[in-house]
């Protein structure tokens, strides 16, 4: 394979985004392409008549991935927008709910304060016509 063939192989991958040997979201550049397809920095020359075309491909290749980084991250904002607006809407009915289990919870001890109070005095005054209560002053 000749190198101009190895650097459109690379320059290929980094455009799809899935570079063999550098890491993942490297910039598109002579330099990048050229560690890609395995030769040293500065390998692509302008000086070289065979590498004019290719160097016109990695500018364009350049220009490309930028304006749709652009994209990307003004939908990313508009995602992190959208869950935080839902975050906050479940945050809303998570306390409203606490809430109105926090009443029924006051509710529910004054209640059973009340049946307390009642079925003590109950007991004391000797007012027992249930079984129930019967079983209860044996205790």
């Amino acid at each position: 394979m000749s190198a101009i063939h190895e650097y459109r192989a690379a320059l290929l991958r980094l455009i799809e985004n899935r570079p063999s040997i550098l890491p993942k979201g490297s910039s598109i550049n002579n330099d990048t392409v050229a560690l890609e397809a395995g030769r040293k920095r500065g390998s692509i020359k302008k000086s070289r008549a065979e590498h004019a075309q290719l160097i016109l491909d990695i500018k364009a290749a350049a220009i490309k991935p930028q304006e749709t980084r652009n994209d990307s991250n003004l939908q990313k904002v508009e995602k992190q927008k959208t869950l935080k607006k839902s975050a906050i809407v479940q945050r809303d009915s998570f306390r409203e709910k606490y809430e109105k289990a926090l009443a029924k919870i006051a509710s529910l001890e004054y209640e059973n304060f009340y049946l307390k109070k009642q079925l003590t005095e109950i007991i004391e005054t000797g007012n027992t016509n249930n079984n129930v209560i019967d079983l209860i002053k044996t205790k």
